[in-house]
């Protein structure tokens, strides 16, 4: 009878880690980005999405236009990509939405640049996606020259 019950609950899938599948679907982003793989940056991105970009604040206006923005970054010469890691990710309770706070560092060889960003990620029937990113650039350094 124990052993019937102990098999029944490890045959019982585990709860969903909201927190966990957040950080995956960063994961993936980021390693899209540095595959320079669009249609992998779009998988992340929800409908509606709006970026807000750190040095001058443009604001990125849709799902297709981030992916188009990193489309036409992925062929400029000496572009180095961007990883974003985050430091806290908090779930709504209902999880109806999470945070994502983090920091960021990126650019080409013309310049790095790091900051920090916050995220609105909300659930869909294909897992988390973006809704918002809001990125703020703390250093922008030109290349250093021996």
């Amino acid at each position: 009878m124990k052993l019937a019950a102990l098999l029944m609950i490890m045959a019982t899938p585990a709860a969903a880690d909201p927190v966990a599948e957040i950080r995956a679907a960063r994961a993936a982003y980021n390693a899209a980005i540095a595959a320079r793989d669009p249609a992998g940056v779009r998988a992340a991105l929800g409908d509606p999405y709006v970026g807000i970009a750190g040095s001058g604040g443009e604001v990125i206006s849709g799902a297709e236009a981030m992916t188009d923005y990193f489309a036409r970054s992925f062929k400029t010469p000496g572009f180095l990509g961007f990883v974003r890691t985050p430091d806290v990710v908090t779930v709504a309770t209902p999880p109806v939405r999470a945070m994502e706070r983090g920091h960021w560092s990126g650019g080409s060889v013309n310049g790095r640049f790091s900051g920090e960003y916050l995220a609105v990620w909300v659930p869909t029937s294909q897992g988390w996606k973006l809704r918002s990113e809001t990125f703020v650039t703390l250093t922008n350094g030109a290349p250093t020259r021996p």
